[in-house]
């Protein structure tokens, strides 16, 4: 008759201690944690997702403002006009002074 207590005893424990397990890693109601994980789970992939195509979105900006900046950096190189000054002693039409020559800048130095 005791050994059957201790059996029974030993045997309880097991069982408690299984259910203890369990119940730490799945709650009280299995199903409902494996419903209340899958949601988080789903709410946690959307808001990454949403995260990397801003990421994306914010990259792209970036880049096509600086392309947009070196191109209209590059065109008022392209037209910018150097202004020389010289001293002529004659004009077409006769007259003496300085003469003004409007030619465009090449770009090297």
């Amino acid at each position: 008759m005791a050994h059957d207590y201790d059996n029974q005893l030993i045997e309880s424990v097991a069982v408690r201690r299984a259910r203890l397990t369990t119940a730490l890693l799945y709650g009280n109601n299995p199903l409902q944690r494996r419903w209340k994980s899958s949601v988080r789970t789903f709410f946690f992939s959307v808001a990454l997702a949403a995260v990397i195509a801003a990421v994306c979105v914010g990259y792209s900006f970036v880049t096509n403002l600086l392309e947009d900046l070196r191109e209209q950096q590059q065109q008022r190189a392209a037209s910018a006009v150097v202004l020389q000054l010289s001293s002529d002693s004659t004009y077409d039409d006769g007259g003496a002074g300085f003469r003004l020559d409007l030619t465009p800048h090449s770009g090297a130095a």
